[in-house]
């Protein structure tokens, strides 16, 4: 409204509609009157952030981080398997342990060197099949030594079954725990590089008390000096693992964990 173009008397009638004081004079008035429209004016609304946000990114694109596990669900049940045949021994060795401590003993490491295997397998280290395959070679020809008799090196039951059950047994288990090699082969299964960091400082600290050097191929040599820088995919920030590494890392700046690949 043009307040200027108005008369006094004009302006103190308006003031006088809207309960306000009319005395001073006209530019006094007009102030008055222009206070009250801005009184009157709605208050703007604030948007807050939380409802700003879905338009601010509505037009950023969308990154979509996948992390692939690098045990394979064939090595997982394998493993798992190898454990539990493991335990089944120890079992029997104790047993056993009270009439035929020998052999009860020789079933116990047995038992640990099935677990050992199967634990390796589980996180998809090759090693953990070879070495189930060695303990199910030695655990075979126990088994065949100790045929006749009643024992917890034989499934032989005191000569109840033949002796080729027992190779045939041997046989069976040695094509189950080697099928993740032939997997392999073929590009089904995946397995890590190297050996896991607990077996490595084992066979160092067997290096250092042994009177022998205990051989270390090339390739583990390389595997644990080689380092390659990797990003975190959580803040960028470079870290150096060892080279062929496989596995879940911790970034020491963002402290979050990822998958080296």
């Amino acid at each position: 409204m043009d307040y200027d173009s108005m008369k006094l008397i004009e302006l103190k009638t308006l003031c006088k509609d809207r309960g306000l004081r009319v005395s001073g004079t006209k530019a006094e008035v007009v102030i008055r009157l222009m206070e009250d429209d801005e009184s009157k004016q709605p208050a703007p609304i604030s948007i807050s952030s939380a409802q700003q946000q879905p338009q601010m990114y509505q037009n950023q694109p969308i990154t979509q981080i996948i992390v692939h596990n690098n045990a394979d669900v064939t090595l997982q049940l394998t493993g798992i398997g190898i454990i539990l045949y493991g335990l089944f021994r120890m079992a029997m060795a104790l047993l056993f342990n009270e009439w035929m401590p020998f052999e009860s003993f020789l079933a116990m490491v047995i038992g640990l060197g099935y677990i050992l295997g199967g634990v390796l397998t589980v996180q998809a280290y090759k090693q953990g099949i070879y070495v189930t395959l060695g303990v199910l070679a030695f655990s075979g020809i126990m088994s065949l030594i100790y045929h006749e008799e009643w024992s917890p090196l034989s499934i032989g039951m005191g000569g109840i079954w033949p002796p080729e059950f027992s190779l045939i047994c041997s046989g069976v288990c040695m094509i189950i725990v080697a099928a993740p090699l032939l997997g392999a082969m073929g590009g089904g299964t995946e397995f890590r590089s190297g050996s896991p960091p607990y077996l490595r400082n084992f066979m160092n600290a067997a290096d250092y008390v042994s009177p022998v050097p205990l051989a270390v191929s090339q390739e583990e040599k390389t595997w644990t000096e080689t380092k390659i820088v990797v990003k975190c995919v959580h803040c960028d920030s470079k870290l150096k693992v060892p080279g062929g590494y496989k596995g879940k890392v911790k970034c020491p700046t963002c402290k979050e964990s990822f998958e080296v690949q």
